[in-house]
């Protein structure tokens, strides 16, 4: 059988009140020579039945079922199970614009590019906005450094990768790993000089609304173990390189704590207290490293009124 142009890797678990909306918009591509992988990650709902149902009317749907093991190893099913030349990951509970397959993929057979950046939109209820991604000259190392401090953001989402990549270079996603999984796979591709182009188009649409329960949306004291996680396995990738940047990434981090306010002032101290230094070298505005290495010294009270 002929191989379809993009694999869409779509990893679902219980994503039955939003998943038609997701896959009804791939469907409706402009390109249609595509194929879309609907990973279900042991949901408990019906979501599975809805995969399969779907996969049973259109035969560019493809089902891969596993026991729950998270959304990491849901994206490597996706990837190990993907026939297109090229990929793109896309969650449940977001939608795409029609023409967003057809003008990321002849953007890379233009400039033979093994990434295709867009842009994307935040919806919210009442307002949304586009995300534009500062890519600058489209340089793998100087991308990498943009996306530690924020300026691009490190979903795989909004990204069209040469599907063979992922074996050519051993990238895999990390078991357990389910906090900005993405995020460390796009490390792995920049650290490797892929070619990168990038097309200036909201075609990706990042839902604030429907998902209450998305990981991204709430905080608690295990998300920090799980951010904790992800900084750890960021800093054994880049083994030594990116050493401002880091001091960014781990004060993004604190001040997510901060700004949720769960852990005592004697509890953040301790939890970091070592990373003092590095609030201080942050890109952050001056208030906010001030006050995060206030609060990490243990006067949570002074770092408060400092940033008001």
């Amino acid at each position: 059988m002929k191989k379809p142009l993009i694999s869409v890797i779509v990893p679902v678990y219980n994503a039955e009140p939003f998943l038609s909306r997701c896959v009804d918009s791939l469907l409706s591509q402009t390109l249609q020579d595509i194929e879309v992988v609907l990973v279900d990650d042991g949901s408990t709902d019906s979501s599975k039945v809805l995969c399969e149902q779907y996969s049973a009317n259109d035969n560019r749907v493809r089902v891969v079922s596993q026991h729950n093991r998270g959304v990491a190893m849901a994206r490597q099913a996706g990837i190990d199970a993907a026939c297109g030349a090229y990929s793109i990951h896309v969650d449940p509970d977001d939608w795409v614009e029609r023409t967003m397959l057809e003008e990321m993929y002849a953007k890379a057979v233009e400039e033979d590019a093994d990434m295709v950046i867009c842009d994307f939109m935040v919806d919210f209820a009442d307002r949304n906005y586009v995300a534009s991604q500062k890519v600058g000259k489209c340089e793998p190392n100087d991308c990498l450094t943009r996306m530690m401090y924020g300026k691009i953001h490190g979903s795989l989402c909004n990204k069209l990768i040469r599907t063979d990549l992922y074996d050519r270079y051993k990238i895999r996603f990390f078991d357990g790993i389910n906090y900005c999984e993405d995020y460390l796979t796009c490390v792995q591709l920049f650290i490797k000089g892929v070619k990168i182009s990038y097309i200036p188009k909201p075609f990706y649409h990042y839902d604030q609304v429907v998902n209450n329960n998305s990981a991204t949306r709430r905080y608690t004291k295990e998300t920090l173990q799980t951010q904790f996680r992800f900084f750890g396995k960021l800093c054994e990738i880049l083994d030594g390189r990116q050493k401002k940047a880091l001091s960014h990434v781990v004060s993004v981090i604190a001040f997510d704590s901060y700004y949720n306010d769960i852990f005592s002032s004697a509890e953040f101290s301790v939890i970091f207290g070592r990373f003092r230094k590095d609030f201080l070298k942050s890109g952050f505005k001056l208030k906010r490293r001030i006050a995060l290495f206030l609060a990490a010294s243990g006067l949570m009270k002074c770092a408060r009124k400092v940033h008001k």
